[in-house]
């Protein structure tokens, strides 16, 4: 014989006006909560603003390629000053499009040379080396330069017509 069925009465409520519109906002406050919480997490599991600081971007490392893309301004040294401060200023602004790190500025700018400049580094690479020679900074490469390649007449003449 089949199982009875007990059938439950359930009584009536009646439900006012401000029932619903209550029972309204605690279902969006408990959306609002829920959501809130899901962003937290996601935001945690990638590192974000919610979890926390954030690494800083990965930052395309500067490659030769990239550099040379860029369209560096080669240097010869018979140009005179005036052409080596220039040629200074455009390697410096090759070096900030292409985000140069301080370590390979020197490698990439003299790989620019050619003619004399070019001898005159080779020189540096065959005396120091060419790690010790590569690894100098940019600052210092730059000083060794304007003293080999603007003779100090030039500098002189310059320095009087101003």
């Amino acid at each position: 014989m089949p199982p009875k069925r007990r059938s439950q009465t359930n009584p009536q409520s009646t439900l006012t006006q401000e029932d619903v519109d209550q029972l309204v906002r605690d279902g969006i406050k408990a959306a609002i909560r829920d959501k809130r919480e899901r962003v937290r997490r996601e935001a945690t599991r990638a590192g974000g603003p919610a979890g926390g600081p954030t690494a800083a971007p990965m930052a395309r490392e500067c490659s030769f390629t990239r550099f040379m893309k860029c369209g560096p301004t080669q240097f010869y040294g018979t140009e005179g000053a005036v052409a080596l401060v220039r040629w200074f200023e455009k390697i410096e602004n090759t070096f900030e499009i292409s985000e140069c790190a301080e370590g390979k500025k020197v490698k990439f700018a003299t790989a620019t040379l050619h003619g004399r400049a070019l001898t005159w580094f080779n020189s540096q690479i065959i005396t120091l080396g060419r790690e010790v020679a590569n690894g100098r900074p940019w600052t210092e490469v730059k000083q060794m330069m304007t003293d080999e390649f603007c003779p100090t007449e030039e500098v002189q003449r310059l320095e009087d017509e101003l």
